[in-house]
């Protein structure tokens, strides 16, 4: 516990620079998703759509995200029109 302690301590301040904001995210993301209070898990869809809006963002950068979301509808049943 010591090592660990002083391990943290010594960080330098560009380290720290970039892992503070890394770690935040990391759990803002993460803590909800262990909560769940919306029940989140339970919704079917990709695993990464589950914490963020990445998933939908990559599959926007390659141009298809009205089709994948479309398709996403049709195979989850929550399109309510064919």
């Amino acid at each position: 516990m010591d090592s660990l302690l002083n391990a943290l301590v010594n960080i330098d301040t560009k380290t720290s620079t970039i892992l503070i904001p890394i770690v935040f995210v990391t759990l803002a993301h993460l803590i909800p998703y262990l909560v769940d209070p919306y029940c989140v898990r339970s919704y079917p869809g990709p695993f990464l759509a589950k914490f963020s809006d990445a998933w939908l963002g990559w599959v926007a950068a390659q141009g298809h995200r009205s089709d994948v979301v479309h398709q996403m509808h049709l195979r989850h049943g929550m399109c309510h029109f064919t």
